[in-house]
């Protein structure tokens, strides 16, 4: 008697199409991946960078109205 083997079902199954899947993507070269690591650390910084200006000027100015002196 010829036992055949059953497709592979549940956790097994799931890695076996992970592994499959990652061997088709395009992975990016080393100069790639500096290049897209320097947008995103430049872009962090530069919108950090705004929103804590506005955060600064916001703040200062509330304080200058709700402070300010009666005439």
């Amino acid at each position: 008697m010829q036992r055949t083997s059953a497709p592979r079902t549940g956790l097994i199954r799931g890695f076996e199409e992970i592994f499959n899947e990652l061997r088709k993507v395009i992975w990016p070269s080393m100069a790639e991946l500096r290049t897209m690591t320097f947008v995103v650390i430049v872009t962090v910084v530069v919108v950090s960078l705004v929103l804590g200006l506005i955060d600064y000027v916001l703040a200062h100015s509330i304080v200058k109205f709700e402070f300010a002196k009666p005439s």
